[in-house]
Formats: structure tokens, sequence, C-alpha cells
């Protein structure tokens, strides 16, 4: 009689133990990843411009075309796990790169009418920043080693982009022909927001230490107007990969 009566209690014991470990290893798992990236930007930024203004009683005009590069940008940012599979990440991006410009004046003759000069010359290495404040939902998938993220949500890009501001030319007589006399740029800032969808698998070396590679469409369009020109249309973000290390804690 008293063997039944033990014998529950025995298979509990282990049981109960069982729940406390699981309870336990439940509770004292990460909550928050660090994460540090080295992204390539595989986005080249081609856009044009066109202005306008009066020069001897006639319209001259100047067209412009901008072609960017690619580059590296650093982003820094971690991951809260909510639940197991889902969570919030929130990252910092900067990216810095450069494009190169040419353009075309177009000048009225002093003397004639109908007669416009036409002058064309380059410049290059100009200017374009770009940082960006992700906020994402993620959902997290893991097995032994390997996890993988899935992450969409908004993007707040800061921007400045440098441009051709003015353009001098000088001619002598008979004023046929034009040369560029100066150029200047300026620099315009636009802080558009948009959208990020992506993914990260990450292979744990240790269990607070792993590597991962990284695959992320951004998107928003900078708006930039100046007098008398047309509007500016220009993509940020892109298309970004790259890797780098998680730390749990």
């Amino acid at each position: 009689m008293k063997a039944l009566v033990l014998s529950p209690l025995i298979l509990a014991t282990p049981a109960a133990g069982l729940a406390q470990i699981s309870t336990s290893a439940t509770s004292t798992a990460p909550k928050f990843r660090l994460l540090v990236n080295v992204n390539y930007d595989a986005t080249s930024r081609t856009f044009d411009e066109r202005s306008t203004f009066t020069a001897f009683l006639e319209e001259g005009s100047t067209s412009r075309s901008y072609d960017g590069s690619t580059g590296l940008g650093f982003e820094l940012g971690g991951i809260y796990s909510i639940t197991p599979e889902l969570g919030i990440l929130g990252s910092f991006e900067f990216l810095s790169t450069e494009h190169d410009a040419s353009f075309d004046v177009v000048t009225p003759h002093p003397l004639f009418f109908n007669q416009p000069r036409t002058v064309s010359a380059e410049i290059a290495a100009l200017e374009y920043s770009e940082q960006a404040l992700n906020v994402d939902a993620v959902y997290t998938l893991s097995s032994g080693s390997f996890t993988v993220d899935v992450f969409g949500g908004v993007t707040f890009f800061f921007t400045e982009t440098e441009l051709i501001d003015a353009v001098t030319t000088s001619s002598a007589y008979p004023f046929d022909d034009i040369q560029i006399a100066s150029t200047s740029t300026v620099k315009l800032k636009e802080n558009p927001s948009g959208f990020n969808v992506g993914g990260a698998f990450t292979y744990r070396i240790t269990p607070l230490i792993g590597v991962s590679f990284q695959a992320k469409f951004s998107r928003a369009t900078i708006n930039l107007q100046r007098e008398a020109g047309e509007p500016i249309e220009i993509d940020a973000g892109g298309f970004r990969i790259g890797g780098g290390v998680r730390i749990a804690f």
C-alpha cells in the first residue's frame, strides 16, 4: 500500500524538476541581440534636372545629369525579443557615396536672335550622404546554432545631396563660342520617410556570439526643388547586402 502511495510522488519528482529547469532556461534566454553590420550599397543613383534663365531677351537653359556610384555603409542596432518568435528591431545606418555630373549650357547670342551657343562640361566626385533610422517588426526562427530573422517596417531617412548650383560662361567677339568661366555647387537636405524589408541568417559560434549575413531593401523618394528649375526626384535607400556580428545579452 505504501508503494502505491509513493509511486506517484516518485514519478512527479523528476517531472517537477524538468519543468523547473525548462522555466529557468526560458527565463534566462537572451532578450536582446546587438547587431553590427557592414553593408554594400548596390544602388547607383542616376537623376537629371533642367533649369532656364533669360539672357539677351531670349531664354537659355542648363541641363544636368548625375551618375552615382555604389559604396559601403554601416549599421548599428538591436533586436528585443517579446516572445521567442516575435520581436522589435531598431537600427541606424550610415552611408556616404559620390556621383559625377555632366551638364550642357545653352546661351542666347548677344547679337543675333535664334542662334544659341552651347557648351558642355563635367564635374566629378559630388557628395551624397544618407542616414536611416529603421523601426521594424521581426519574426525569428531558431534551430540548433542557426537563426533566421525576417523583418520589415518604417524607415526615416536623413539625406544631403550635392548638386551643381551656378554656372557662369564667358565669350569674346564675335561671340559665336562660349566657355565655362566658373561653377559652384550646393548641398540640399531632405528627410523623407519610407519602408524597409529584409532578412538575416545567423550562425551562433557560442550561445551569445554569432556571425550573420543580411539582405535588405529600403526605399523613399527625395524631392528637391530649386528656383527656376524642374523638381528633382532621387531614390533614397536601395538594395543592400552585408554581414556582421550578433551579440546576445
